[in-house]
């Protein structure tokens, strides 16, 4: 891919319909097959819409009301966009988007704040924003001493759900590499997993007061019934994301942060599939329900 796209193009490069094809165009098969197909429909209409509906003639001034309105556009026959439309919608604009500040031809993301109903009407968790991850961490580090609950944030960084947080151990831990061993569920599949920046220091600090122990890093309750441990890890969780303010939204759950960490990933790379594995799936549609991307309604 070009890392810098804008080097030498002419004002007319610059028109939403032209870059946003030609980012499309530059992904050659990094993307799985099923993404592709919806950045090669998606893309074009957004860029024919930010110039037709909202008059953009540039790419750069591209604002976050401006994807918005395509995000809520209704579609060709006057309907309203059903809420998976609207998840594709963001989707590709994000990615979109992503390829062009890669290509230097922007600095910005419109996407940024641009939050949507869970696809299940509020039954589903939806991923944090990266806003809403940093209010998360600092809700989580109460103290400068605290280390249990950053702890725990950080490995719902990682993807971990909450039957696997409190099984997770010291030794489990490779700080060097910035990775932990999660070690499945019945939803989930074992797995090693990359800590975020933030995730790898909570960590050492909570390694460094606790020691190497065999015992749970995180989970310190007296039950050690499966789901008296998973019910501990969600209500911490829950709390976290109360005292961040985060609770109003009833889309905003425990496992808004794993689905954060796996939209994070699909995002990076545009593969559906490296999402599933992040995220232990079994199955790529229940990869693709958790960061609310669905590959059935691409329009």
């Amino acid at each position: 891919m070009a890392q810098d796209m804008a080097a030498g193009a002419d004002r007319a490069d610059f028109a939403p319909s032209v870059a946003l094809a030609t980012v499309a165009g530059l992904l050659d098969g990094d993307s799985s097959e099923q993404f592709s197909v919806s950045l090669a429909r998606l893309l074009p209409k957004l860029g024919r819409h930010l110039e037709a509906a909202r008059r953009v003639d540039d790419v750069r001034n591209v604002s976050a009301a401006d994807v918005r309105a395509w995000v809520n556009a209704p579609l060709p026959d006057g309907a309203m966009p059903s809420i998976a439309t609207r998840h594709n919608r963001r989707s590709a604009a994000r990615f979109g988007f992503r390829l062009l500040r890669e290509a230097g031809v922007v600095v910005h993301d419109p996407t940024l704040d641009l939050i949507l109903p869970a696809r299940s009407g509020g039954r589903e968790a939806r991923p944090l924003t990266d806003q809403e991850i940093e209010l998360g961490r600092a809700a989580a580090r109460r103290t400068l001493g605290e280390t249990r609950r950053p702890g725990l944030w950080a490995l719902a960084e990682a993807t971990a759900t909450t039957h696997e947080i409190p099984r997770v151990r010291a030794d489990h831990l490779d700080l060097d590499q910035g990775t932990v061993f999660l070690s499945g569920s019945s939803k989930t599949l074992p797995r090693v997993e990359k800590l975020t920046d933030w995730g790898i220091d909570a960590l050492e600090r909570r390694v460094r007061e606790i020691g190497t122990a065999h015992r749970p890093l995180v989970y310190e309750g007296a039950g050690k019934s499966a789901s008296s441990m998973q019910a501990a890890s969600a209500m911490t969780l829950t709390k976290i994301l109360t005292q961040a303010g985060l609770r109003h939204d009833p889309a905003v759950m425990p496992a808004s942060v794993r689905a954060w960490a796996g939209e994070r990933v699909f995002q990076t790379t545009g593969r559906i599939e490296g999402a599933a594995v992040a995220l232990g799936c079994h199955t790529l549609d229940t990869a693709a329900a958790i960061i609310g991307f669905d590959w059935q309604e691409l329009r």
